[in-house]
């Protein structure tokens, strides 16, 4: 019977010393803590938020030698010595990154006590919902989704319009063997939006800009590129065929007097 209980206490020994062990592997983040913290500074860093208000990230290693993480303001860390500082007590603002100018870590080899209040919460970052449609669109054609609902919402293109703009990009940008791109989506937009396409002028070989919205679209797209092959995944990422698109002076040279196959342009993709 002695012999049993020297064995369960010794292997209940070993099981509270590994979590002990583990514990201190882990070495969680403080970053919401009531006790004030201890600890050498070893690195310093910034980062500034959707808000733009800028913390300061303090790693530290305490005399247990576990190495953390903790969060506070830009007065706190000037306040601690950990930001170089002007003639007026003012911490020094790179004028290459816009942020304060941290002291060298490896002057710092004083422990240096963080209080508690003083300790910033680490809040998870928010992501900003985008429309559904947004983010198939963003994600076919390689861009942010908050740009297109910025399109969609701040500018008022429906998606639709918004769709065709960046197929036309992609085709403008685009060779026999290269897929193109969305970076002009915002000039075709605009360009719309003004009813003025002499941005454009470059890239039809007869010289001749068209005049409104249809022409501009009958000269880029085929029928097969709008937002519906998007959206039921139907869309041939592969496809480079552009060339062909921009001949229209030789197949539309009658079409610029017609000119309002779908009237002026304005808000008709709407959905």
């Amino acid at each position: 019977m002695n012999k049993i209980k020297l064995i369960l206490t010794v292997a209940l020994t070993f099981v509270v010393l590994f979590v002990q062990a583990g514990n201190a592997a882990a070495a969680p983040l403080a970053q919401d803590t009531t006790t004030d913290l201890t600890g050498t500074v070893t690195g310093i860093s910034f980062e500034t938020d959707a808000n733009n208000v800028t913390t300061v990230l303090v790693t530290l290693t305490d005399d247990q030698n576990i190495t953390q993480t903790i969060r506070i303001s830009v007065d706190t860390a000037a306040s601690l010595g950990l930001l170089e500082l002007d003639e007026n007590g003012q911490p020094i603002i790179d004028s290459e990154t816009g942020l304060p100018t941290p002291v060298d870590v490896t002057e710092l080899t004083e422990p240096i006590t963080f209080p508690a209040d003083t300790i910033l919460p680490d809040t998870e970052p928010v992501e900003e919902p985008v429309h559904p449609i947004s983010a198939l669109l963003a994600g076919f054609f390689g861009v942010d989704a908050n740009v297109i609902d910025g399109y969609h919402t701040e500018d008022g293109f429906g998606f639709g319009v918004i769709a065709q703009a960046l197929w036309m990009s992609r085709n403008l940008t685009g060779t026999e063997d290269t897929a193109g791109d969305a970076s002009l989506a915002d000039e075709i937009l605009a360009a719309k939006e003004k009813h003025d396409y002499s941005f454009f002028a470059d890239y039809f070989e007869d010289g001749t800009v068209p005049t409104n919205w249809g022409q501009f679209r009958k000269a880029l797209l085929n029928k097969k590129e709008n937002l519906g092959v998007v959206v039921s995944g139907q869309a041939d990422e592969s496809d480079t065929s552009t060339q062909s698109q921009l001949e229209h002076g030789k197949n539309n040279g009658n079409e610029h007097g017609k000119g309002n196959d779908n009237g002026k342009g304005k808000g008709h993709n709407k959905p």
